[in-house]
């Protein structure tokens, strides 16, 4: 059931943001961690800097342009 779920957080973020699917799959796991369902909403602040309102509260997604990609997920 969670990887059906964080499967879904992968395919929604990929589609709505210009983050890669590398950085997609990692938020994606990290958000299921937090027991997010569903995204209701992705606002972007800046390049590669989104707001997510999720059904468990909003969370902060930074990604970075590297080679290797490093990514942050924190709770609001």
């Amino acid at each position: 059931m969670k990887t059906t779920n964080q499967n879904s957080l992968f395919k929604h973020l990929l589609e709505a943001t210009e983050i890669d699917d590398i950085q997609c799959r990692y938020i994606a796991f990290r958000l299921a961690e937090n027991s997010v369902k569903t995204i209701i909403s992705i606002e972007r602040i800046d390049k590669l800097k989104y707001t997510l309102k999720t059904d468990n509260g909003y969370y902060l997604v930074e990604a970075t342009n590297l080679p290797l990609p490093i990514s942050r997920v924190v709770s609001l």
